[in-house]
């Protein structure tokens, strides 16, 4: 009876102790949609007696390495007492609040956000929906950042919250998180949306649909659950007890952003009647998909931890990204979404595409990976001829490397094995790695040093040995059948009645004339032209020829003489070696997880 006594008071010592630790709630509410405001209140309670508390808004979200106006969209700030009382702020950054707390035990702050950002994935609200990205959207104090909080939503009538925050069952539209980085990392879908619930390897599965579009829902559901099935085979894991699918359907729709248990993803509402733009979006469901692992959980160690208030610079993106990117439509091949020749046909418009561009001779993986906060996003005109791109240099350089580890060890270990070993001791870990550990896996795997590769291919800006790695596989390249074009080295787009000129390659005949990015391209040889009819025109001259482009810059009309040349670059296709010997084949085979009928196709 004293031991059971003696527990009943520990216990509710226990109670009493935890009772008087700072807790967190936040509201989310949004009386008026079409205002475009969200209204958001956060309660400090039990607070320590400390003179000031700072609140700030991230200026930065997961998935987009760029520092973002965020705190310009708060227009209303307040903060009381416990007791309704106001108390003082001001501003001591621009995304910093510091309130004069005069020692009080609970501090209320309340604040409207303008919500009109739904292509960037951050924040949006309208009479149809509104969507949440945490780290947009809800403040933080840093001293407060780790405890455990609740998020009650009040939603428009009529509309619901999906969100992969766990509810607390006696109380509707409320949700629980672990800490401040976990409700930033868990987006919110408030609406009318459509929830098609489904199960994989008994963890559930949420396909979350807003807007209308002309989908089967049961397709859709079966085939995003076979790509969960084809990446949980490859990591051997389901690393979450839930997960959710968004998914936005509009007419400039496209894109994705990766969450720790969920994605958000966008797509046209008509395009899966069209074969190829589904399995595009398949690619995409399976990019946003296998970053659950790399780079939510497996972290390069400069974002092992978020810095909200700043760059978090890291040398790993073309990991991060590229090789997720390698990854997306090797695993729709091996789940049966993709035939062994589609996949052909895209591998050679890879490696076409990255032959073609100049800045992949300019700027290494790793100088593009930290530069990504002031290059990569800003889209600066000129960074196909000086910049590389993380995301398909990445996979180019990952797919290299993978039939470089096949090859040294006769097709017994490859980059899926370098992947799940550097998962299980970092991840697990719950620590973050770099380049350096990458190369020491590889070489742990595949037996030999790496030094090399990691010095042309990830420090420095060598020509990819494209062939030899094909040949790993079978493959080998032919240059294209069509005889070649003449080139004026400039790609177009038609914006109304105006046709602008996006690009100019170094080095290319246009490029040497002096055509610039953003010129109006008004006519060829006098005669106007459009994006759809300039490689026709092109047909019908030859090399050597001389034209004249007829464009406006800044509302002056320009002409420049352009003498015509052939690609610099001679466009191939990707196909299988006549006799490739028995370990090739192999090799092809367990590379792709064909079935057998494609094994020996042509």
């Amino acid at each position: 009876m004293k031991v059971l006594l003696g527990l009943l008071a520990g216990l509710t010592l226990f109670n009493a102790t935890m009772a008087q630790h700072p807790t967190l709630s936040y509201t989310l509410g949004m009386s008026r949609p079409s205002t475009h405001l969200f209204e958001v209140e956060i309660t400090f309670a039990n607070l320590d007696d400390d003179t000031a508390l700072v609140l700030m808004l991230p200026v930065w979200r997961p998935g987009r390495y760029v520092v973002l106006d965020l705190a310009g969209g708060i227009v209303s700030f307040e903060a009381v007492d416990g007791s309704g009382h106001p108390l003082v702020w001001k501003k001591t950054g621009k995304s910093a609040w510091m309130i004069e707390t005069k020692r009080s035990a609970e501090v209320v702050v309340r604040y409207r956000i303008l919500a009109d950002e739904f292509a960037l994935r951050t924040r949006g609200l309208n009479s149809e929906r509104g969507f949440v990205d945490g780290s947009a959207v809800f403040m933080f104090a840093e001293k407060y950042r780790w405890l455990p909080l609740t998020l009650t939503v009040h939603p428009f009538p009529g509309w619901h919250v999906t969100t992969p925050l766990d509810p607390l069952s006696d109380r509707p539209n409320t949700f629980v998180a672990r800490n401040y980085d976990h409700l930033a990392d868990s987006p919110l879908e408030i609406g009318t949306q459509k929830d098609f619930v489904f199960h994989v390897r008994g963890k559930q599965h949420i396909l979350s649909i807003a807007g209308e579009g002309s989908y089967d829902s049961a397709r859709l559901v079966a085939d995003i659950a076979a790509i969960v099935e084809q990446h949980a085979a490859f990591w051997g894991e389901l690393p979450y007890d839930r997960y959710v699918f968004f998914l936005a359907l509009s007419a400039n729709g496209g894109g994705g952003t990766e969450h720790e248990n969920s994605c958000v993803m966008g797509a046209r509402p008509f395009l899966f009647q069209d074969s190829s733009a589904y399995k595009n979006f398949l690619g995409l469901v399976s990019h946003e998909f296998f970053h659950t692992w790399n780079v939510k959980r497996l972290r390069p160690a400069g974002i092992t931890s978020y810095v909200w208030m700043e760059e978090n610079y890291v040398e790993e993106l073309w990991v991060a990204e590229g090789t997720t990117s390698y990854y997306d439509d090797l695993l729709l091949v091996r789940a049966g979404f993709l035939s062994e020749q589609e996949y052909r046909t895209r591998l050679s418009k890879a490696i076409n595409d990255d032959r073609a561009r100049p800045g992949n001779a300019r700027q290494s993986l790793a100088e593009a990976s930290f530069d990504a906060w002031i290059k990569y996003w800003k889209s600066s005109k000129h960074a196909l001829n000086y910049e590389t791109d993380y995301y398909s240099r990445g996979a180019a350089v990952s797919f290299v490397l993978d039939m470089t580890i096949r090859r040294v060890t006769e097709n017994c270990r490859s980059l899926d094995d370098v992947l799940r070993t550097i998962y299980r001791r970092c991840a697990t870990a719950g620590r973050g790695y770099t380049n350096a550990d990458l190369q020491a896996v590889c070489e742990e795997v595949a037996g030999t040093s790496f030094k090399t590769f990691f010095e042309h291919f990830v420090y420095g800006a060598r020509p990819l040995p494209w062939e030899e790695a094909l040949a790993v596989v079978g493959l080998e390249t032919v240059p294209q059948a069509a005889e070649q074009t003449p080139w004026l080295g400039i790609t177009t787009m038609d914006e109304g009645q105006k046709t602008r000129i996006t690009s100019v390659v170094a080095g290319s005949p246009a490029f040497d004339a002096g055509v610039d990015v953003n010129d109006e391209l008004v006519a060829l040889n006098g005669y106007r032209v459009r994006s759809s009819d300039v490689n026709a025109r092109l047909r019908t001259m030859r090399e050597g020829e001389r034209v004249t482009l007829t464009v406006f810059r800044d509302d002056r009309l320009r002409t420049f003489d352009v003498v015509l040349q052939l690609p610099s670059v001679t466009p191939i296709n990707v196909v299988k070696m006549q006799k490739p010997t028995p370990l090739q084949a192999i090799t092809l085979a367990s590379w792709l997880s064909l079935p057998t009928s494609e094994k020996d196709s042509p």
